[in-house]
């Protein structure tokens, strides 16, 4: 067995892997045992989630990928031939230009149903893929490599030497394909939003008094005041990497897109932190309040850390 390595462009591994494994199928070559592109996947969870789907991804998750990309590059394309359009003020131009809106209105709302559908794939080789081959050869044979640098996104190989076993077996060691898992939160208020909010909730809250409805309401109040971004890195900042557990809160990331607080957590932490919750059924709209409730509680429970390792 051999290994090589073959740079692609970035951001396009997996559909380098799908084309070159077409091209090596079309031309009945035998030389090749695998492609590797390292994908990995992140369930994204929205307030309008339905289920959480953290099954190991298949050919039918990579062809919706796939599609998905396709989708995106002819929105591109639609839309550079929009700008260049515009420079044009003829009827012939002005029509052709309000197909192409037409066109790009109806791709946009395709791109965001498919992308609800589908699983957010990617590579972790980044700009890379490996080629196993089934012959331990030590250079990369040059009748393959004329095919393989025929295969649209590759860029060349940075060695035609093969890959020591030893860096490889190191390498399949080390590398973490462990899928993540987004959530994205209520959006942000402004001040002024946020001091109306609040004493609208106090003012509900007062209304019922001792009953179930105000602990709901006073939770919500909580949410208003809860900083993820800054809890979340606080957490980070108190862990040594000692742990499993404590390597996994490291690898949490919260940032705020497009008004709304946000957290990717690796899939193992979710699947603790909502260990009670069947993830076959529709999923309760994520808050962040309560996320950090779950995030600080196993955070100081050394139970769940065993769990964990």
């Amino acid at each position: 067995m051999a290994f090589f390595v073959v740079q692609v462009r970035t951001g396009v591994e997996i559909e380098a892997k799908e084309m070159l494994k077409t091209f090596l199928h079309r031309s009945g070559d035998s030389m090749v045992k695998a492609i590797y592109a390292m994908e990995t996947f992140t369930e994204i969870i929205r307030e309008d989630h339905t289920s959480v789907d953290l099954s190991a991804l298949n050919m039918e998750d990579i062809t919706d990928h796939l599609y998905v990309k396709r989708i995106q590059a002819g929105l591109n394309s639609l839309r550079t031939a929009c700008d260049n359009l515009k420079v044009y003020k003829d009827a012939n131009s002005l029509a052709l230009l309000g197909s192409y809106k037409d066109s790009i209105r109806n791709l946009t709302k395709n791109l965001r149903e498919a992308r609800k559908a589908t699983k957010k794939i990617s590579s972790v080789l980044s700009g890379y893929i490996l080629i196993e081959l089934n012959v331990n050869f030590h250079f990369f044979p040059d009748n393959l490599w004329h095919l393989v640098r025929s295969v649209p996104n590759v860029i060349g190989i940075p060695s035609k030497y093969n890959i020591p076993q030893e860096e490889i077996d190191t390498f399949f060691q080390q590398v973490d394909v462990t899928p993540e898992v987004e959530m994205q939160f209520e959006e942000l208020l402004y001040d002024e939003e946020v001091v109306e909010a609040r004493n609208e909730l106090l003012n509900a809250a007062n209304d019922v008094m001792g009953t179930h409805e105000e602990k709901e309401l006073l939770e919500r109040l909580d949410t208003l005041d809860t900083q993820l971004v800054d809890s979340v890195e606080e957490m980070k900042n108190s862990v040594d990497s000692s742990s499993p557990f404590e390597r996994m809160v490291e690898r949490c990331k919260a940032f705020v897109r497009q008004k709304r607080q946000t957290v990717v957590v690796p899939s193992p932490l979710f699947l603790i932190l909502y260990s009670e919750i069947d993830l076959q059924n529709p999923f309760p709209a994520p808050s962040t309040y309560d996320f950090l409730k779950r995030f600080k509680s196993i955070f100081c429970s050394r139970d769940k850390v065993v769990s964990l390792e």
